[in-house]
């Protein structure tokens, strides 16, 4: 898993952060650490937030933790509807992900403010995360089955502390 992780973190990184949508770009590992949660539970997608969140931060130049931050509430945002019964449904991780996007860009914004960086809450909003919202919902169509069957055939195990 570790070799997935380092995987991901390369292509939001590099890959990615290239390709623009109106200004934004899908956010590979928050679709991962939603999708994760659904199909393996809380603990492990903290695992994958933390560690890919890092990760991130190194390649991008933010302050170390800042991507962490915003992507453990998602983990816990997601791990509430994998006891729904519409776990398995694709419906419900487009959803999780359409409702994590906005929550991990305003924590990132509001780190950012917190290191009195001007922010623009409502243009950012507007310009920014919500087509990285479409976008990540796209994504998820392929992200979501794709770690389903990886779960299922590969019999991948979880992460241990």
């Amino acid at each position: 898993m570790l070799v997935a992780l380092t995987l991901i973190v390369l292509i939001q990184g590099t890959l990615l952060a290239r390709l623009r949508f109106f200004g934004a770009h899908a956010n590979l590992l928050l679709i991962v650490v939603v999708c994760w949660s659904l199909l393996r539970g809380v603990s492990d997608s903290l695992a994958w937030g933390f560690f890919g969140g890092l990760g991130i931060d190194l390649i991008a130049g933010m302050p170390l933790g800042t991507s962490s931050l915003a992507l453990l509430p998602t983990s816990f945002l997601a791990g509430i509807g994998r006891s729904s019964v519409f776990a398995n449904n694709l419906v419900l991780p487009i959803l999780l992900v359409a409702l994590a996007t906005p929550i991990h860009g305003w924590i990132v914004l509001l780190t950012q403010q917190l290191r009195d960086i001007p922010v623009d809450w409502g243009g950012t909003t507007l310009r920014v995360i919500m087509p990285e919202l479409a976008l990540n919902a796209l994504l998820t169509v392929v992200v979501y089955p794709s770690l389903r069957w990886l779960t299922t055939h590969l019999g991948a195990p979880g992460m241990e502390w």
